[in-house]
């Protein structure tokens, strides 16, 4: 896998290829989405709940307005809680088929989705996840083939 530096390049072991300084994520208008459609660390988490409504929203890159994940989010309007993660789709040079990445589900008290979704990016902005986004692949968050 390639290794970001953290400076807006990618490291190679041949050469370095410049690419833009991450420039954090926005996401779009949040759609209602079934359960079986949620990522595991998501249904894992709520499990033993019920009456949980799960949403999904996309994330795009701030600088270029490009699609670069999705927001899943589960929401329990009875206790107020809700949680949510952060998850995306990379592809590695010499494996077959992309990996599904995404945070553990991060867990807030919340008005609604949206509320969520801000919650779980602030959290993941304060804890820096974003600047250190390949540290996290390689050696914090599990990888499944599609």
């Amino acid at each position: 896998m390639l290794k970001h530096s953290g400076e807006g390049e990618v490291l190679h072991e041949r050469h370095a290829v410049t690419v833009t300084t991450f420039s954090g994520v926005y996401s779009g208008m949040l759609t209602p989405m079934r359960s079986e459609n949620a990522h595991r660390n998501l249904l894992a988490a709520i499990e033993g709940r019920a009456g949980v409504e799960f949403f999904t929203a996309t994330a795009y890159d701030k600088a270029s307005g490009a699609p670069c994940a999705c927001f899943d989010i589960a929401v329990d309007a009875a206790s107020g809680d809700g949680c949510g993660i952060y998850r995306t789709v990379i592809l590695e040079a010499g494996v077959n088929g992309p990996f599904d990445i995404a945070t553990p589900a991060i867990w807030c008290q919340c008005e609604g989705p949206d509320e969520v979704v801000r919650k779980v990016y602030k959290h993941l902005v304060d804890m820096e996840f974003f600047q250190n986004l390949y540290w996290y692949i390689d050696n914090a968050i599990p990888r499944h083939v599609h």
